[in-house]
């Protein structure tokens, strides 16, 4: 990992340790004496879950500076891999505590209670429903596809079962946790809890109300492929959304509903009217819908997020888009061409057949950049097909570099890629093979689980693994330092 990643993977590690890290000097402090061992390492790992999930909240708070600075797809993975390890982390945290036989009785003088199984807590019965809340939190949000969940409808249940786990789970360790009795450490957690409330307030609460007053209406809707259309919307008042080209925005057509609403990327580049574009593929309800969207109708927008941009060093510019990959593909071409950028760029898109492609020079202006070329693959090739056929994985890109009429740039161009997994894993996989420096790939994906095998992918589960371990590592030194 690069020095700055590596910096930020501390940094997070050490929000996720504060509250042990308070904990333990605030016992010093206050004199208290030591439970045993098993006893703090239990309250140590209860402590470090809760942080990663209150923490998980600022990660999908769509908080624009930390989106633009790190990527929405970082942050994206970050917030599912270390759900995960919340989930391991607080189903064995009660399993390590000494006191499950421990009778009844009065408070300590520290204000430790005894952990019993049954009794009538309070705490311990919120801690145990925030617990089967983030099972079934997790459980959705990795199976959604294959138990048949709506996006709408696991969109709402995620947020209310998020909202759930954070009310149980503060309650459960402000009431049974016995370092939370401590005034510096209940106010780590008043903090934490702040930031992710604010979070969630933010995205389903203060954003919706706000977006009546910037709204936009679609001027335009146009069918530019099979089943992909392209639609733009105008600003209804002075108001402008300020966007990089290659940006992403969280959309809403004709209502405000904070759990309904899909991120697209914008296809055009920015201009003084404000108008967005977008090139969209029915999927799912909300696309399929979109045909007989009138023109009028209004459209809020959350945004723009991500960062997926041709760096300023580039000296050249490969780019490699799958399907509706092409979408900021556009955008980052019709920048391009606002610019007149001098760089020598090549665009190679595949899609299945030559139908479920757009016409990517009419769309973004390419044909006016001073070294541009496009070449086309698809799996299904018509009679008379000039161009590549095939998939674009290891084999399709290696004979698309070698085309003439591509004209490959080499190693030394930047690569953008944007499309279906097993493509983005394929073309990865080979670029880096080729000898492509890590540093020259930037990829836009759509999807975040274990399937991806290129070292870019794994990369990032190593990332997990080293902040894991460095969680556990963390613990164990503190609970030695004690």
């Amino acid at each position: 990992m690069k020095k700055k990643q590596l910096l930020w993977v501390g940094l997070y590690l050490a929000l996720i340790l504060l509250p042990v890290v308070t904990s333990v000097l605030a016992l010093r402090a206050a004199g208290w004496p030591l439970r045993p061992l098993w006893d703090d390492g239990a309250a140590a790992l209860g402590m470090a879950g809760l942080a990663i999930v209150l923490l998980s909240f600022c990660l999908l708070g769509r908080a624009k500076p930390l989106s633009s600075l790190l990527g929405s797809d970082l942050l994206m993975q970050a917030h599912q891999l270390m759900g995960r390890t919340a989930l391991v982390v607080l189903l064995l945290h009660p399993f390590f505590y000494s006191l499950w036989a421990a009778p009844a009785g009065p408070a300590e003088p520290t204000l430790s209670t005894s952990l019993r199984i049954t009794g009538g807590s309070w705490g311990l019965f919120t801690g145990l429903l925030a617990l089967a809340c983030l099972l079934a939190l997790v459980f959705t949000a990795i199976f959604r596809q294959r138990i048949g969940l709506a996006y709408e409808r696991w969109r709402w249940i995620h947020s209310v079962l998020a909202l759930a786990v954070l009310v149980l789970g503060v309650h459960h360790t402000l009431v049974s946790g016995r370092y939370a009795q401590l005034p510096a450490v209940a106010g780590v957690w008043a903090l934490l809890t702040l930031l992710a409330l604010a979070s969630w307030l933010v995205v389903y609460a203060l954003r919706p109300l706000m977006q009546r007053a910037s709204s936009f209406s679609v001027s335009r809707l146009t069918r530019c492929a099979d089943r992909i259309w392209l639609l733009e919307i105008t600003p209804q008042g002075p108001h402008r959304l300020p966007f990089r080209a290659g940006q992403f925005v969280w959309l809403k057509i004709g209502h405000r509903w904070p759990h309904i609403d899909n991120p697209f990327s914008i296809s055009n580049a920015p201009d003084a009217s404000g108008k967005l574009q977008f090139l969209i593929k029915e999927a799912g309800d909300m696309t399929r819908a979109l045909a007989s969207c009138p023109l009028g109708t209004a459209v809020y927008v959350d945004g723009a997020h991500g960062r997926f941009d041709i760096p300023a060093d580039a000296k050249a510019v490969t780019m490699l888009a799958g399907g509706i990959g092409i979408a900021p593909m556009v955008s980052l071409l019709a920048d391009a061409v606002a610019r007149q950028d001098p760089r020598p760029i090549r665009l190679l898109y595949a899609d299945k057949c030559p139908s479920q492609m757009v016409d990517v020079l009419t769309l973004s202006g390419a044909a006016n950049l001073p070294d541009f070329k496009l070449l086309r693959m698809v799996e299904h090739a018509p009679d008379g097909w000039g161009e590549q056929v095939g998939r674009l994985d290891a084999d399709g890109l290696t004979r698309a570099m070698r085309d003439p009429a591509f004209g490959s740039l080499g190693n030394d161009s930047c690569h953008l890629i944007c499309g279906p997994d097993p493509m983005m894993d394929a073309v990865e996989t080979t670029l880096m093979r080729d000898g492509v420096p890590a540093s020259l790939i930037v990829s836009k994906h759509f999807k975040y689980d274990f399937s991806g095998r290129s070292p870019l992918a794994l990369r990032v589960r190593q990332g997990w693994w080293l902040t894991s371990g460095g969680l556990v590592l963390g613990l164990a030194v503190m609970l030695i330092w004690r």
